[in-house]
């Protein structure tokens, strides 16, 4: 789009439910939904909008676009916003501090795109225009109260704070913007929703302020991947498939209905957490890669682990599909693999192996059993695992790998096998390492730790 701003190109180019979110001026925007719905993707692409539009008015945007950490940042965000400068030619009116992750404009507007591993990190920001929680569900009710502080001030434009998020049950998103209630002083939560607002939902907080009622507004808008016309046909059945195999993700992911996976394998906070630091290579008594073959409806998966004393740490570094084995190959030697480090990889794919071996990478086989599943399951819980932060999909395969459930309701000792691209070759390493723990093997199938 170019700098001029054709608002008819950006129209064309978006999908049509978001645009009435273009005259949204409420404080809150919620945008929350199914996977692959497009939300994210909307939300930079009017941050840049409105800097440009604030350009012709002499309006100057602080935005802050948020994760809750840091190494997550570049991935998602930051990502996201070098797509559109790109996309729109905006490289001439944009300073790239790819170091900082921040975006300085030519009339001194700014993005600044950061992790809020530690609340303290927003404190000394001062006058935010905008500011954005992209997966909100990760943040505690104090990071939002921090940031919705910080969005203050008169600036010639209206403030927002824009949350995106899969409606996974959080306690205080749901009470905060879903949990209509009058209090009888006539403060509260209130849905104002109209028939003409359609596919939106606009909610009222009003509050008491100085013996004064004192209304802030708000929109929600609830949307899936059937909302975004640019999402393939494959991705479509992936979500669609989650119906047969895990009915609270379908819920959540297919149709963007409120769900709280249960029956986890891994507990967050209790077999593994998110970190913001990654250890010096030198520091792992052990260290190797992991790797699952996919191609069409699965993506290729490639984790990179070290283990230091009874502490596991994980990094995400590939997922993605339509990779051959010789794609695959380049990866390794784009990450960095040589020789001297190992991959473990399914060895139900022989010949990928043999062709990944032939380009001068040193890749083994798994090794599977009757129960290796179990097994693998159980050598990692031995552990405690310190999932890096900016491994976006194997922190969400970690929060929604279940365990089966039966026709009783009943859960069994076997997975779902779904949400298991990166959890699978988190096995094969963990077998690979510890398997001498087999000859007298003891099931640490639930959510706590050997004796």
């Amino acid at each position: 789009m170019p700098i001029h701003c054709d608002l008819t190109e950006y129209c064309n180019t978006s999908n049509p439910v978001y645009l009435p979110a273009l005259q949204c001026r409420d404080r809150y925007l919620i945008m929350f939904g199914g996977a692959g719905s497009g939300k994210s993707e909307e939300v930079a692409r009017r941050f840049l909008l409105r800097i440009i539009v604030g350009m012709k008015k002499g309006i100057r945007h602080k935005i802050l676009a948020l994760r809750k950490t840091q190494p997550a940042v570049k991935r998602s965000v930051f990502s996201l916003f070098n797509k559109y400068i790109d996309l729109w030619n905006l490289q001439d009116i944009v300073h790239i501090n790819r170091k900082d992750t921040t975006f300085t404009f030519s009339n001194g507007s700014e993005i600044l795109c950061s992790g809020l591993d530690d609340p303290e990190k927003i404190k000394s920001i001062e006058g935010l225009t905008c500011a954005w929680l992209e997966e909100a569900t990760e943040f505690t009710e104090n990071d939002f109260r921090e940031l919705d502080r910080r969005v203050r001030g008169k600036c010639g434009t209206f403030l927002q704070i824009v949350l995106t998020f899969n409606p996974i049950e959080v306690k205080w998103i749901q009470e905060e913007f879903f949990g209509f209630k009058e209090e009888s002083d006539g403060t509260g939560l209130f849905n104002v929703t109209t028939k003409e607002d359609g596919r939106y939902q606009r909610f009222q907080k009003i509050s008491r302020v100085d013996d004064r009622l004192v209304e802030v507004t708000g929109t929600s808008l609830l949307t899936t991947y059937q909302d975004n016309k640019y999402i393939d046909d494959k991705y479509k059945a992936v979500l669609e498939d989650l119906k047969r195999k895990d009915v609270t993700a379908y819920r959540i992911y297919a149709l963007g209905q409120w769900g709280s996976p249960k029956g986890l394998v891994y507990t967050e906070g209790l077999n593994w957490s998110v970190c913001s630091s990654w250890p010096n290579r030198g520091s792992f008594e052990r260290h190797a890669f992991g790797l699952d073959f996919g191609y069409s409806n699965d993506p290729t998966g490639i984790i990179e682990m070290g283990l230091i004393g009874n502490q596991i740490w994980e990094r995400e570094h590939v997922y993605k599909r339509g990779l051959t084995n010789q794609d695959i190959a380049r990866e390794c030697v784009k990450l960095g693999i040589t020789r001297r480090d190992t991959i473990i990889a399914d060895c139900a794919e022989p010949k990928s192996i043999e062709e990944i071996k032939r380009a001068g990478l040193k890749i083994v086989p798994c090794r599977k059993g009757a129960d290796s599943i179990r097994n693998g399951i159980s050598l990692v819980k031995d552990y405690f695992v310190n999932v890096y932060g900016d491994s976006e999909n194997l922190i969400k395969e970690k929060r929604n790998y279940k365990w089966l459930e039966s026709k009783d309701g009943e859960y069994t000792n076997d997975p779902v096998d779904e949400w298991n691209h990166l959890l699978d070759p988190e096995r094969y390493v963990a077998d690979h390492w510890f398997s001498h723990k087999s000859t007298s093997f003891s099931f640490n199938l639930g959510n706590r730790y050997p004796a």
